[in-house]
């Protein structure tokens, strides 16, 4: 068992809590001998929890355990590790408990004797509650037992002799010689590595040294695939010396040098340092041709591996082939692109199967097909699997015997235990600690799903397995791990997706024991006594517990489909030491309300469509669903935050304008939340049920069309209206919800003030990089933008809706004379401000590192400060009142966009990328010299540099021209090229440099110069004229990708001895017909046919392939 890492994980935290919470118990000395009594028990439960730590740990990092009695101890440690964790958690939350009620006392000027917390001392030391002191001296005492256990109980030399069980590496030793008839499925793969292993790529010109590595999981056949190429007879007579050496996991240079000489010369020598044993080698290789395999290779370091290889290059020529399960590992010895094995096919499990469990006739009796097809399938295509399985059913007749593999998990059965478990599970053993903690958690996953990187990294951070700091947060340090069991071979690449072989994944559930339980299914379920992490999966029934308490740790709902537990109360009735509640696509929502307030020790809310009311005792909780106030009496209410101040990462309430107090703000207490990474603060109206069922009650009271005629003739409209809701002004909420300063991300949404609170661009905000202020309101006749040009590191900014603003000045950037502004800023963002029309006071020094500037739907903006920007490499206008835009120096890309008024851009020395639509009165565009992509419309036609001759835009090679009239310019750097209706377009001219072509709704389109570069053929309606389109088709032998996509054409033809470069054809055409020369294209790698069902009958064709 494996499991022992996650309990030796929570017994080192709390570990590290309890001697903090029992630092101030060295300060006191006046307390009562009860007091005391309880501190000596905690002080034995952390003396006991260190040596369960260490032997957790040293376990797990250096012990094969096979006996029965240390396996039963191990189990027995975990769970008294587990017991003591969740001693000290309930005294971390006694001990959080008192110190805020006192200290809530202390701000309301409260007597200490009005305060229920007596047992808190003067120095702040919070005794033990007397439960708590009980239980830790028991689980002590369970120690003391295992200790006698140990004593009298374990066997000894008295006892007979020990009988010692190899090690998987000590029986692997791997070997050169293998019986090729027997291999099944490798032959294409070997002649691959062949002709990598023996081709130049990768190697020094000067010696001829190069590594090729294989790379796959275990029991692919990595070693049989290197022992077929190192036993071809091609590459043996390529070689005057061949070397085979087994490696395993300890990477000695002394050693390995040492068999190599031994496998060279045939003697064993007395040396027993390296420099002479490579000095030896070194002259026994000398002058030859080398090829040496390193068979399972783990080394990952790069000063190990560059002092080994040191002697090969004596050689005239040496090729170094190595096998291993680790991507990184490859990467490390590699000098050309790794191999990476691939599973059998179907077809090849069955015969490889065949070949094993039959004699030499190779057929399976009739009776028994069908269950050996069910046993192929459990091993899911690996070879090793399939051998080991095959070897056990050996001349076995018995159908009880077969169908007993089937129904077994194959850690359970003898052989597999002895060979298949093993070599899977070498790979974990040689994995660092936090890597095998996310690879067990996995198999809280079902076998087969589809893993999300994003998901799979979610459940590592909700189990606290993601450790990160200031430089690396828990995404980064997720995406590693992940890419780590991609590198190892414990996830694999298929398509895009990534999944987990069956067997692997049995290996997880093995090592895991009974920790980790899926909830599936649709029958009444028990939870197994000591499972502590949970997933529940499509399940819609019941569960059941053997006793009133449960140590569950962590329940998270996977999956799209809803899951039902009918008996959602008694889950959480017998779960409160939960700390992990990721309530996905289920019911459990419906219930949680009733049960948060109990679940003391909860530490993740999530999935949950917003946070219960009664989440305020959860004093540790970290993860917290959004929060919505509504002006419903079941609202949420902001003071429930005041003692959470664990809460980290991101912190979202939405409604903040149904706030009726301000004080319920103040009391909320963000400041004193440090971990708050993101915060955002939505003041726009939300509706929870409860509002909606009142509105729809009085929209039926009040429906006059349903009522006799002259029922309401003297109802009044104000009598239809409710009473008022008296809520508190923007500005107030904002001001008392002021932040830690530790923030990093703040976006407020539907603020209606025209002022701002004090602390909003405040230059203590050090860690501010990101801000977010949408308004969206219309309930302001004036407005302002913030000050926040004091921020010194804010890198994005965006403000929008600000519909009243008229002008941004001085105020935006500072209030303090002479000092420059925005110094970290990056990205600005102003849309949908209709009434702005002015922007100065911008000086010299502000926005230094300013890159991008986007202004969307300003319609009355008219100037831009833009030589104030010095760095500015984008800019993007959209629906403005711009005039002009004069020269920008640093300008590397512009995008305008309906701007209406603009008549002239100026010359931008810089700039690759002109994206120009739907400016009428442009008349004039300056000079473009380095421009490289341009994509223009008809309503600039005579300005735009599209007419321009070629020597203006002498480095173009993009140009999208949509509804354009004018003739394309012969260009001969231009590479990619886009017409979309064009419809006075007659001519394309001839374009040598040409790739990408693709033309749109132009019909008009009769003469094509040469196009002797194209690759790539777009085709939409409305098509060219009938010559053109053929010539298009079949003039082009460089073709390799044609896409037609046409609602009138019937017919087409393809001439395949002038299309010898086509690899990929796609079809969308609703109409054809017929498809001259499609039989022909056989090289193609790829057709897509997709709205062309007049054509299937052709394609069903036996002339079709």
């Amino acid at each position: 068992m494996a499991a022992g890492v996650f309990a030796s994980m929570a017994v080192k935290w709390a570990l590290d809590k309890l001697s903090s919470l029992l630092a101030p118990a060295a300060a006191s000395s006046s307390s009562p001998a009860v007091v005391w009594q309880g501190l000596e028990d905690l002080r034995k439960l952390e003396r006991t929890m260190r040596r369960i730590q260490a032997t957790l740990a040293d376990a797990e990092e250096h012990w094969d355990v096979r006996e029965e009695s240390a396996k039963l101890r191990l189990r027995e440690l975990r769970e008294l590790a587990y017991g003591a964790e969740d001693v000290v958690e309930e005294y971390e939350y006694e001990v959080s408990r008192c110190r805020l009620g006192r200290s809530a006392a202390s701000s309301s000027k409260r007597k200490r004797s009005e305060v229920n917390d007596e047992q808190c001392t003067e120095v702040g030391f919070v005794p033990v509650p007397n439960e708590l002191a009980v239980r830790a001296g028991e689980l002590v005492k369970r120690l003391d037992e295992m200790e006698v256990y140990q004593k009298y109980f374990s066997l000894s030399e008295n006892d007979g002799e020990r009988r010692i069980m190899p090690g998987i590496q000590s029986v692997r030793d791997t070997g050169c010689f293998v019986v090729e008839q027997s291999i099944v499925g490798r032959e294409s793969d070997k002649q691959k590595v062949k002709q990598m292993l023996m081709s130049r790529q990768g190697s020094n010109v000067a010696n001829q040294f190069s590594v090729l590595a294989i790379v796959g999981m275990g029991g692919l056949g990595k070693t049989t695939l290197a022992q077929l190429v190192y036993n071809d007879q091609t590459v043996s007579q390529s070689f005057d010396v061949r070397v085979w050496v087994y490696v395993s996991d300890h990477f000695d240079s002394k050693r390995l040098t040492k068999k190599i000489i031994v496998s060279i010369t045939k003697e064993s020598n007395g040396l027993s340092e390296l420099a002479d044993l490579q000095d030896m080698l070194a002259q026994e290789i000398m002058g030859k041709r080398l090829l040496l395999v390193l068979d399972d290779v783990w080394n990952e370091r790069g000063d190990l591996w560059e002092t080994f290889c040191r002697p090969f290059f004596a050689a005239q020529q040496c090729k170094v082939l190595v096998t291993t399960r680790n991507v990184a590992v490859a990467k490390l010895v590699q000098t050309m692109p790794h191999f990476t094995m691939d599973h059998l096919s179907p077809d090849e499990c069955w015969i490889l199967f065949e070949r094993t469990v039959t004699a030499q006739q190779n057929v399976i009796p009739g009776n028994l097909v069908d269950i050996a097809k069910q046993i192929v399938e459990k091993c899911d295509r690996l070879p090793l699997a399939i051998k080991t399985l095959g070897s056990m059913l050996r001349y076995e007749t018995d159908e009880r015997r077969w169908i007993d593999v089937i129904e077994s998990d194959l850690w359970d059965l003898d052989k597999a235990q002895n060979e298949v478990l093993p070599a899977l599970e070498l790979s974990y053993k040689n994995m660092p600690m936090h890597l095998k903690r996310c690879f067990l958690s996995l198999c809280l996953f079902p076998k087969d799903y589809l893993l999300d990187k994003s998901e799979v990294i979610e459940l590592w951070q909700l189990l606290d397995i993601l450790q990160g700091d200031e430089r690396n947060n828990g995404d980064e340090i997720g995406s590693q791990c992940f890419d780590g069991l991609v590198e190892r071979s414990f996830l694999q690449l298929s398509l895009n997706e990534v999944v987990m072989h069956d067997l692997i994944h049995d290996l997880a559930c093995h090592l895991s024991g009974n920790e980790f339980f899926i909830l599936e299914g649709n029958k009444p379920v028990k939870i197994p006594e000591n499972a502590r992490f949970m997933s529940i999966i499509d399940f819609h029934t019941s569960v059941q517990f053997s006793a009133p308490s449960h140590p569950l740790w962590a329940i998270v709902v996977f999956g799209e489909e809803h899951s039902e537990v009918s008996n959602p109360d008694i889950l959480f009735l017998n779960c409160k030491n939960l700390r992990v509640l990721s309530l996905g696509g289920s019911n459990l929502g419906e219930a949680l309300p009733r049960h948060i307030s109990s679940l003391k020790l909860l530490r993740h809310l999530q999935g949950a469509e917003n946070a219960p009311s009664g989440i305020y005792p959860l004093t540790n909780l970290q993860t917290i669903p959004d929060i919505e106030i509504c002006r419903c009496g079941d609202s949420f209410n902001l003071i429930e935050l005041r003692n959470l101040n664990q809460i980290k990462d991101q912190l979202t309430i939405r409604g903040l304008c149904n706030l009726s107090h301000v004080q319920d703000a103040n009391q909320a207490q963000l400041v004193s939340k440090k971990n708050i990474q993101v915060l955002i603060l939505d003041f726009n109206e939300v509706h929870c049920e409860h509002m909606l069922q009142q509105d729809f009650l009085m929209t039926e009271e009040l429906d006059l069309t349903s009522t006799p005629e002259g029922r309401y003739e003297n109802f009044q409209y104000e009598d239809m209206q409710q009473p008022k809701y008296v809520t508190v002004p923007h500005n107030q909420i904002l001001e008392t919800l002021r932040p830690h300063e530790g923030l990093r991300e703040l976006e407020i949404y539907g603020y209606n003030c025209q002022s701002y609170p004090s602390w909003l661009g405040d230059a203590s905000f050090s860690k501010l990089t990101y801000i977010v202020i949408i308004s969206g309101t219309h309930k302001v006749s004036q407005q302002c933008v913030p000050t926040l040009g004091e921020l010194p590191f804010l890198k994005h900014l965006t403000i929008r809706q600000m519909y009243y603003v008229e002008h941004i000045g001085r105020e935006f950037c500072s209030h303090i004379a002479g000092s420059n502004c925005f110094p970290s800023l990056i990205t600005l963002e102003f849309g949908s401000m209709r009434q702005w029309s002015k922007w100065f006071d911008v000086h010299d020094g502000d926005f230094p590192c300013l890159q991008s500037l986007v202004i969307r739907r300003c319609e009355r903006l008219t100037t831009l400060p833009l030589d104030r920007f010095s760095s500015l490499h984008t800019l993007e206008l959209t629906v403005c009142g711009v005039i002009s835009i004069p020269t920008q120096p640093s300008l590397l890309q512009l995008s305008v966009f309906d701007c209406p008024e603009l008549g002239a851009v100026d010359s931008m020395p810089e700039l690759n990328i002109l994206d120009i639509k739907g400016c009428p009165n442009l008349t004039a565009v300056g000079s473009l010299p380095k421009l490289k992509t341009l994509s223009a419309d008809g309503t600039q036609e005579d300005a735009t540099p599209h007419g321009q001759q070629p020597d203006h835009l002498p480095v173009l090679d993009t140009l999208w021209s949509i509804a354009m009239h004018t003739t394309i310019p012969a260009s001969h750097n231009l590479e990619e090229l886009a017409i979309v209706s064009c419809a006075g377009l007659s001519e394309l001219p001839t374009l040598p440099s040409l790739l990408k072509l693709q033309i749109t709704n132009c019909p008009d389109l009769s003469v094509v110069g040469s196009l002797p570069s194209l690759t790539t053929l777009s085709l939409w309606d409305s098509l060219p004229k009938d010559e053109v389109f053929y010539r298009l088709l079949n003039d082009h032998p460089t073709l390799s990708d044609i896409t037609i996509c046409s609602k009138t054409i019937t017919k087409l033809s393809l001439q395949p001895p002038r299309l010898p470069s086509l690899k990929k054809l796609t079809l969308s055409c609703v109409n054809l017909q017929y498809c001259d020369g499609l039989a022909g294209l056989t090289c193609l790698d790829g057709i897509k046919i997709s709205g062309c069902p007049k054509l299937r009958q052709q394609l069903q064709s036996p002339d079709v392939r």
